[in-house]
């Protein structure tokens, strides 16, 4: 089987497969993929029928976007290699359920959109990210947030996840937007300083920004039902 594997390797290199953007249409499409350990291009899986399961276990790096949107059959996706992508995503997809990328550390936009029911979102260690958007889903637990500086954060609207751990934010060049998640939602932002954009936060039962000192503009609370609250010495915020 490893001979195998190392032919179609050698093969798909040779090709050039693993240097130009790809559009799956079907698993022909899939198993090139997989042939690569670097895929240097996009990689979209938009609206494929008949496609339970996604698994593209041997990459562990794709310089441009992963994009998974529209998949009405799709039920898992498994990323179990990748460690590094430009950006991923994983959009409008009704029926799935399970997403694991165990060994993400570093990625440009991490955008998990209207995925209403999964439940299973697996990585552990997350060190370097721009956007971090988690959108509609039934998740109750999000992975290890380990970077210190992003651009934007926005979590909403997923009415299982009661714990968000963002201990390790000190910073971030654009906005924050927590709202509408678990009943008794408790938000942390304990090392955070400073937001180069809009703050907002709602439907919090405890918050944590007891370091913030910095907010380039609004700053807003609402429908939270914690009774109390410490800021750090906020000079500038609107």
């Amino acid at each position: 089987m490893k001979y195998i594997l190392a032919i179609t390797t050698l093969a798909a290199i040779a090709a050039g497969a693993c240097n130009k953007d790809i559009t799956v249409k079907g698993q022909s499409d899939i198993n090139t993929i997989n042939a690569c350990e670097k895929f240097q291009g996009d990689i979209v899986i938009d609206g494929v029928d008949g496609l339970g399961a996604l698994s593209i276990d041997n990459v562990e790096e794709v310089t441009g976007d992963i994009v998974i949107q529209n998949m009405y059959d799709l039920q898992t996706v498994s990323l179990g290699q990748l460690t590094k992508a430009g950006s991923f995503k994983v959009l409008n997809n009704t029926k799935v359920y399970k997403v694991d990328i165990p060994n993400l550390k570093t990625v440009g936009d991490f955008q998990i959109i209207t995925n209403p029911n999964l439940k299973e979102l697996t990585y552990k260690n997350m060190t370097s990210v721009d956007n971090f958007q988690i959108i509609t889903s039934y998740v109750s637990t999000i992975g290890a947030f380990t970077a210190s500086k992003v651009k934007n954060i926005e979590v909403l609207s997923n009415l299982q996840l009661s714990q968000l751990d963002f201990h390790n934010v000190k910073e971030t060049t654009g906005y924050i937007n927590i709202a509408n998640n678990g009943k008794n939602a408790n938000v942390t932002f304990s090392s955070l300083t400073t937001v180069g954009g809009n703050v907002s936060f709602a439907d919090a039962t405890v918050l944590d920004i007891s370091k913030l000192s910095s907010i380039a503009d609004d700053f807003s609370l609402y429908t939270n039902s914690f009774k109390n609250l410490t800021i750090g010495a906020l000079s500038d915020a609107q």
